[in-house]
């Protein structure tokens, strides 16, 4: 059962393009099984996207990590999380975190320079002319 929720679900986001279907599937999954890893990620992915649930993609994000403490996947999601919310300073620490456990994932270094950059930008606009 487990793998059957999980796998229409991902078909119906990926493949069907239709998320929103696929979110009672990723509820009964996660009732069963609630450290279901992909599964959070991907309901994490829908809430953030989606839903625009930025409290419930934190939980699915934190549940991970709870058990898997290093899941680089979790962490980098979990930093758009603070992005979404416009908490900069967070994400950044978070992002570095990130790239200290994965320092050859390249999207993570991405990501990085576009917060560190906003943060850049925002403290130039701050300094008296």
């Amino acid at each position: 059962m487990r793998s059957a929720l999980f796998n229409l679900a991902l078909m119906l986001v990926n493949d069907l393009k239709q998320p929103h279907e696929a979110v009672p599937y990723l509820q009964k999954l996660l009732m069963y099984y609630p450290n279901h890893t992909k599964g959070l990620i991907l309901m994490g992915d829908i809430n953030i996207n989606i839903l625009k649930d930025l409290n419930s993609a934190e939980k699915n994000f934190l549940t991970i990590l709870k058990n898997e403490p290093g899941n680089v996947q979790a962490i980098h999601n979990l930093c758009v999380v603070y992005v979404e919310r416009g908490d900069i300073l967070k994400a950044e620490k978070c992002l570095q975190h990130a790239h200290s456990l994965a320092p050859s994932e390249s999207y993570i270094l991405q990501h990085l320079n576009i917060v560190r950059n906003k943060i850049k930008s925002i403290k130039a606009k701050k300094k008296p002319q």
